[in-house]
């Protein structure tokens, strides 16, 4: 079901219809119109579900298909931020002549970009994404410290060190045992092996991630120093990845055809995460309920 909705900034709802008319708040938009228009857009269910509608859960996506459902307009910031970014390579890639944004089948699952390098034919996709996403992906952790390249030091004492010496920031480096990219490489294998089964063989695949807060304090914190990071997705068995999709489609069939109560797991709702701050569906789910509750007896 379309996005019925929108929160008004004074946190009222108003039909999207009426609000694409004539805001009730006045004459001038919160956004403008065309931002307005496209953060309600949705893609018209077909019966076939995409690969991203698959690497959610079946209950989110259940209940976004089958239930009214208000948004806050400012929630799809960085979604038009993505779109945006996206288009912009797309144009370059066809002024250069690669393959980019190309349909593989009818529900419209779109790799990004296809060249060669060398002899490896290389599958990229690209993702904008906050600098806590890409520490989690590239498995970045703080391994040491050493003293502040710019020189500076402490003027106060504390636990930190004596007045007057090297401030002493982290040493960020890589562990593969703590990188956590599931989402990436389930998807991307899966545009490998639906690109296989047309008959072209992809050698490598790979993200190119921008950070949304690239160059900012916090990204620096959390060890993310590029604005841009090329990040390597590891090539799953065809069999692990044919398997995983089947049984996430055959579940959202069964969702669609006869209703759905088993919430997402852990990982699909980033541990409470997305429950907590980004379902626009979690006052129809029992897990979503749940974790509201504890959050806003937490605040009390």
């Amino acid at each position: 079901m379309p996005i019925t909705e929108l929160i008004c900034p004074d946190g009222i709802p108003v039909l999207v219809d009426e609000c694409l008319k004539s805001c009730r708040m006045g004459n001038e938009r919160c956004l403008t119109l065309p931002t307005l228009k496209m953060v309600t857009e949705e893609r018209e269910w077909s019966g076939l579900a995409s690969t991203t509608q698959l690497l959610n859960g079946t209950m989110y996506e259940y209940l976004r298909l089958t239930k009214p459902y208000a948004i806050d307009p400012q929630s799809r910031a960085f979604m038009l931020q993505g779109t945006k970014h996206h288009r912009e390579l797309e144009l370059v890639a066809h002024e250069l002549g690669l393959a980019s944004e190309i349909p593989m089948n009818v529900d419209r699952d779109i790799f990004d970009l296809l060249e060669w390098e060398g002899k490896e034919l290389v599958l990229t996709d690209y993702k904008l994404w906050g600098s806590f996403k890409i520490a989690q992906a590239l498995g970045i952790e703080e391994i040491g410290k050493q003293p502040d390249p710019s020189g500076a030091v402490y003027k106060t004492g504390g636990k930190w060190g004596k007045a007057g010496s090297s401030k002493m920031v982290p040493i960020w480096g890589y562990n593969p045992d703590r990188a956590d990219n599931w989402e990436a490489e389930l998807q991307l294998n899966r545009y490998r092996v639906m690109l296989k089964d047309m008959g072209i063989t992809v050698s490598k695949i790979r993200l190119q991630v921008t950070a949304r807060d690239g160059g900012l304090y916090i990204a620096h914190n959390r060890g993310v120093m590029l604005n841009i990071y090329k990040i390597p997705v590891k090539i799953l068995p065809d069999d692990e990845v044919k398997a995983y999709f089947q049984i996430k489609e055959g579940s959202l069939k069964v969702a669609m055809e006869e209703g759905w109560n088993s919430p997402c797991t852990a990982q699909e709702s980033w541990d409470g995460i997305r429950c907590e701050r980004f379902c626009d569906v979690w006052n129809y789910c029992p897990k979503g309920v749940l974790v509201h509750q504890i959050g806003s007896k937490g605040g009390d």
